[in-house]
């Protein structure tokens, strides 16, 4: 089991490999929650709401229904707008490794 020393300003440093086993990367931003008699530290994404709704807002305005949704329902439509959105997200992770 890792050890870590609380330093001045209380800092302390993850050790690497349990940094690489969460995908860690300075800059991260963390959640601390107090566990028992411990601290449980959780990788966090923050999200600027006001920006992502923007964006959303402009894609729906731009977007054209496409032949291949003739006919089709929206719950296939919007599974398939999932996946798709799962797999574009994938591929933007990988590309930040």
């Amino acid at each position: 089991m890792p050890l870590v020393t609380v330093k001045p300003k209380f800092q302390v440093t993850i050790p690497a490999k349990l940094r690489r086993g969460i995908d860690l990367r300075e800059g991260d931003i963390m959640e601390a929650t107090l566990v028992g008699d411990g601290i449980l530290f959780r990788p966090k994404e923050v999200v600027d709401r006001d920006a992502v709704a923007d964006r959303i807002a402009a894609k729906l305005a731009a977007a054209q229904p496409s032949s291949r949704d003739l006919g089709r329902s929206e719950d296939e439509i919007m599974r398939d707008t999932i996946t798709e959105i799962a797999h574009s997200r994938r591929e933007r992770s990988h590309r930040g490794t």
